[in-house]
């Protein structure tokens, strides 16, 4: 096999096919070296082996320091509520279902559960006490 008909094609090491270099993932940006599995198959594999609860459990550790079981009860405590607005309806546009952990981003402690629409309000306005009491000073004026 020639130098140039190994650098434009390679066989999947899941499938056994033959395809152009371009249809595998690049693993070494600096050496142009690419995975040993072709796209399809590797996707394949992500999508069988995907675990909706598993990958929550993981990114409320990762992320916020909770297990889905302090969340549970975080959640109960709340009445399956916001804590802000009181609304049962987490919102939303991937509707996850499931309420924001709203946390202090200095700290990293976490406060509460919100919908989405309370959590992306606090965030626009950096969580500043300030910010907030003068919008609600404007809106009490021009109501």
């Amino acid at each position: 096999m020639s130098k140039l008909y190994s650098d434009l094609y390679r066989k999947c090491m899941t499938c056994g096919e033959q395809k152009y270099a371009t249809e595998f993932y690049v693993r070494d940006k600096k050496t142009g070296r690419r995975h040993s599995v072709c796209k399809i198959c590797d996707r394949k594999r992500v999508k069988e082996q995907y675990n909706a609860e598993t990958y929550r459990n993981q990114h409320l550790k990762r992320m916020y320091g909770i297990t889905q079981q302090d969340y549970d009860v975080m959640l109960a405590e709340q009445n399956n509520q916001c804590a802000i607005c009181k609304t049962t309806d987490p919102g939303g546009r991937h509707k996850s279902n499931y309420f924001v952990v709203d946390h202090c981003h200095t700290t990293g402690k976490v406060r509460k559960l919100l919908c989405h629409h309370c959590n992306t309000a606090l965030g626009l306005v950096g969580d500043n006490v300030d910010t907030l009491h003068k919008m609600i000073n404007y809106l009490g004026i021009n109501s």
